[in-house]
Parts: structure tokens; sequence; C-alpha cells
């Protein structure tokens, strides 16, 4: 498959630039990537980001701790939108609905503890690279629906 080209608005584009013009590694991702590759509309894009929660605090001037404790921060992008950046993580234990997380993964890792397929896609706007390390694209294109990992264990 070719790689899709995806537009993020633009506000969520200098988010991520601001935060990668720090060091910090940042994808798009979640449903919002899904749905560009289904060629559908948006508004709600999240990004994933290295930077923890004080990191991308520091960085943005309006901000409000939507989930503190799963590292997420909402930041008000220049469409005076919230947009939810949340450091990468993954499960240390749960019980399938809430978890125990801890900071300072991959991004690999970070879609790794996702429901299904089609959501664990990440987009970078700054490098036009899209990360599928599950075959989300192709479930999604084939109209699939698969867990991430075993099924059973989730």
């Amino acid at each position: 498959m070719t790689t899709p080209v995806i537009r993020p608005p633009e506000a969520v584009v200098e988010i991520a630039a601001r935060l990668e013009a720090a060091g910090h590694e940042t994808w798009c991702v979640g449903g919002a990537v899904r749905d560009a590759l289904l060629g559908q509309a948006d508004l709600d894009w999240d990004l994933a980001t290295a930077a923890t929660p004080g990191e991308v605090k520091r960085l943005f001037h309006r901000t409000v701790p939507v989930g503190i404790e799963h590292g997420t921060i909402g930041v008000f992008g220049s469409d005076a939108r919230l947009h939810e950046v949340t450091t990468f993580r993954a499960d240390v234990e749960t019980d399938g609905r809430h978890a125990v997380v801890k900071f300072g993964v991959s991004l690999d890792e970070d879609l790794a503890r996702r429901d299904f397929t089609m959501n664990a896609i990440a987009w970078s706007p700054l490098r036009q690279e899209l990360r599928d390390p599950f075959g989300g694209r192709e479930d999604l294109h084939a109209r699939r629906v698969r867990a991430v990992g075993n099924a059973a264990r989730r």
C-alpha cells in the first residue's frame, strides 16, 4: 500500500511541531487517523508523545490536566479547540477497563495497548510517516475488526 496523505488541522500540526522542536517524538493517534484513512473528517485529533505531562505544560501556555494520572494534558490549539496530548504509555496492570500505566515507553508499546488494530495506527504530520505495527490499515480496508494482541487476554 502507498503511504496516504493525512492532513490534520493546522493547530494539531503546530502542537506536534512545538513538541518535536523541543526533542519529543510526537504522533497523531486514534480515531481521527482511522477516520482520515477512510476519507472521513474528524475534528477530535489526539497526539501521543515522548514528552511527560510536566514537559507538555511547560511548552504550552493554555493547558488543562484532563487525565493527568494517565499522562493526558489538554492543549488549546490556535483553533481554540482542546487537543489531548498523552505521554507514551504501557499497561502495567489492567482489569479490562481500568489500567495502571507506566510512562517512558516507545510509540509501538503505546499502540500495543489500544483496543483494535484500526485504532493502533499513528501518523507523523511532520515526517508524513504512517506507523501501523499491527496491520490496522489492511484490516480497515478489509472491513475487519481485530483486537491488538491476544483478544482472549484483553
